[in-house]
């Protein structure tokens, strides 16, 4: 089945790359309101017309929407066949634009479904019962000497007794957070072959993972994951989300170039035709530091740095890419240190 280009004033939203071996009519339930496949060659898109501006220009509730059915979307095509996730927010602007990027990704595309094959994704957050952490921090004796410090202090008095003692509990709730979240993760490194850590949100959190395990394997998974929750007594509690397509291990990035956006791009960052990647980077670093939001402290300094960013990011697309698409398939970046991961 062989997707159609889009109409004037239309583009192409793409959720997931897929290979074309093997497609059935599956295919056409995959999902509803016009989803269809554009294809070349070995690899299709799983695509369906917008006239939806990107992401930026939405409300947080909007944006939060559309994430959920971006996901739900893929997921349902996950369920019919391996799939690489596309970048949530990705609009070609035609069916041959597609098709451009289905032919200058083929490379990457085909490494990604070698490596993710038989993987799924799973999401793993531990959570921690703080009551009990916090008594057991309390009765660390440096703890202990500042409290009972504070007990024979005027009020006026104790405001910096105070805190240093929040100091020591802060530095104590994370160092045994760290100690543990280590021992958890190398034990999620037994069964998976590949994790991300992703941001604890609150301090609660212990964990949270998103785990390459091969699908057959999700039951040892499962059993590690009650293992270390019973290891911990009760005051370590663990769920898992999944099985999910890839997102962190595999997502295909398309930037999709053309005139207009370029020359555009070359006139916020004052640089000319034959300015390569090193000097849109020169010139963004330099014009960066007088527009920084940090320093203007207001909106329009954030604005003007957004602008800057999207101008670079477009120039260095265009420099590294062979013609008006390019295409990479990224590993997201863990968000704890080198310490934790």
């Amino acid at each position: 089945m062989t997707g159609r280009t889009g109409s004037r004033g239309e583009g192409l939203y793409l959720y997931a790359i897929i290979e074309t071996a093997g497609l059935s009519d599956d295919w056409a339930a995959a999902g509803s309101d016009g989803v269809h496949i554009v294809q070349h060659g070995r690899f299709a898109a799983l695509v369906r017309h917008t006239d939806e501006g990107p992401p930026a220009g939405h409300d947080r509730e909007e944006l939060a929407a559309r994430l959920m059915a971006h996901q739900n979307m893929i997921e349902r095509a996950m369920a019919i066949a391996p799939v690489l996730p596309v970048k949530f927010g990705t609009v070609a602007p035609d069916g041959q634009s597609v098709v451009r990027s289905l032919k200058a990704g083929s490379p990457a595309f085909a490494t990604a479904f070698q490596s993710m094959d038989g993987m799924v994704q799973f999401e793993v957050l531990a959570t921690w019962d703080l009551e009990t952490v916090f008594a057991e921090i309390a009765t660390e004796p440096a703890i202990r000497e500042v409290k009972e410090r504070l007990n024979g202090m005027a009020n006026g008095l104790a405001h910096e007794e105070s805190v240093h003692l929040g100091s020591l509990v802060k530095t104590s709730l994370e160092r045994r957070r760290t100690r543990l979240g280590k021992n958890l993760l190398a034990s999620m490194r037994t069964v998976s072959a590949d994790l991300v850590a992703n941001p604890l949100m609150d301090d609660k959190m212990v964990l949270n993972l998103a785990l390459l395990v091969r699908a057959d394997r999700a039951d040892v998974l499962d059993d590690c994951i009650e293992t270390l929750d019973a290891a911990h007594g009760g005051q370590l509690a663990s769920r898992r989300v999944g099985p999910l397509p890839p997102h962190s291990f595999a997502t295909v990035e398309i930037v999709f170039l053309d005139t207009a956006s370029i020359c555009r791009a070359r006139g916020v960052l004052g640089v000319d035709a034959d300015a390569d990647a090193k000097a849109a980077l020169t010139a963004y670093r330099r014009l960066a530091k007088s527009v920084h939001p940090d320093l203007a402290g207001n909106r329009a300094g954030s604005e003007r740095i957004r602008t800057l960013i999207e101008a670079y990011e477009t120039l260095s697309a265009f420099a590294k890419a062979d013609g008006p698409v390019a295409v990479s398939v990224r590993r997201q970046e863990p968000a704890y240190g080198a310490g934790m991961v």
